[in-house]
């Protein structure tokens, strides 16, 4: 059903608030080989609680005109036993927030009451186990980068 593209980098920061180190990824998933969603994954590999924020964005991607016909909602991703705890949280909470291009974002209580919450999960889910550097750091593993390259920022 889904297909994962890889974005290009995986980009060391510094946290903005503490200063401790986190990796940025993007990916890009197809659906019946159609542009279907585009994600932003923020890894807080500097932090000691293992944490992602998910950026995720549904919608009308192969269209570039069609931000009203894209939804997004951020979520924060963790591990717990034997699989992973993902809750979603209020749009400006994203390091993506400003990023129009993400189309329309839902507030916590709009995306749970969305006809595209399963929508939203079923990418999310994808996500986490599909994409080597959000799923090795899920695992408390060190990020895989396999497939893209690293650059500090």
């Amino acid at each position: 059903m889904f297909s994962l593209e890889l974005g290009d980098e995986v980009i060391n920061k510094a946290c903005e608030c503490c200063g401790e180190q986190y990796k940025n990824v993007v990916g890009f998933i197809t659906q019946d080989n159609d542009a279907y969603a585009v994600y932003f994954a923020k890894l807080r590999t500097g932090h000691p609680e293992i944490t992602v924020g998910l950026t995720v964005s549904i919608g009308k991607w192969w269209d570039d005109t069609a931000l009203d016909e894209r939804h997004w909602i951020y979520l924060v991703v963790k591990p717990s036993l034997g699989n992973f705890n993902m809750r979603i949280e209020e749009p400006s909470r994203s390091p993506k927030a400003d990023f129009k291009p993400l189309g329309i974002a839902l507030t916590r209580e709009e995306a749970l009451a969305s006809s595209m919450r399963e929508d939203f999960f079923a990418v999310a889910d994808y996500i986490v186990v599909q994409d080597p550097a959000v799923n090795s750091y899920l695992l408390g593993q060190q990020v895989n980068i396999r497939g893209r390259v690293c650059k500090h920022d």
